[in-house]
């Protein structure tokens, strides 16, 4: 089975963070969804323990990232492993 990056993303905002999934697009940037260094380091931690790719843990560098760069960015780090 492969990974989804996309899929288990939006799911944790929508389920773990608590977003409107209706408010999570690929344009969207997280600081839009009202998600504080806190909700981002649990983002980051949460993709970790769901795909293995560790997304480091600046989460300051992520607030002005779209969901769609935070896929990108797991996509990637799971292509290089």
């Amino acid at each position: 089975m492969s990974i989804d990056p996309k899929t288990i993303v939006h799911g944790i905002l929508a389920e773990d963070l608590e977003v409107d999934p209706a408010e999570i697009a690929d344009d969207v940037l997280l600081r839009t969804l009202e998600l504080d260094s806190l909700a981002i380091a649990e983002l980051i931690v949460r993709i970790k323990e769901e795909t293995g790719a560790d997304l480091g843990g600046d989460e300051t560098r992520l607030v002005d990232c779209t969901v769609g760069d935070v896929v990108a960015l797991a996509h990637s780090v799971l292509e290089a492993a």
